[in-house]
């Protein structure tokens, strides 16, 4: 299975299964109906999916940076 172990084709794989999560989103139905919606954001169909997906990478980001800047020593740190 060498076509699993590339790295490129892992991310490419993933992206097709987003694309395909979203497109099932707008497809299969909410059930909007059932509940009173407050905000506008409600009504668009895949928000909270793209919205989740859009925060868990600004999480990560933010977590690369922060764990960064708290653990990297200079080179210097044990002389």
């Amino acid at each position: 299975m060498s076509f699993l172990n590339k790295k490129k084709n892992i991310w490419y794989i993933l992206a097709v299964l987003a694309v395909i999560a979203i497109i099932i989103g707008f497809v299969v139905p909410t059930g909007e109906g059932e509940h009173g919606h407050v905000f506008w954001w409600s009504h668009i169909q895949v928000f909270f999916g793209v919205f989740g997906f859009l925060g868990c990478i600004v999480l990560i980001l933010f977590a690369k940076k922060l764990v960064n800047y708290w653990l990297e020593r200079k080179e210097d740190y044990y002389d």
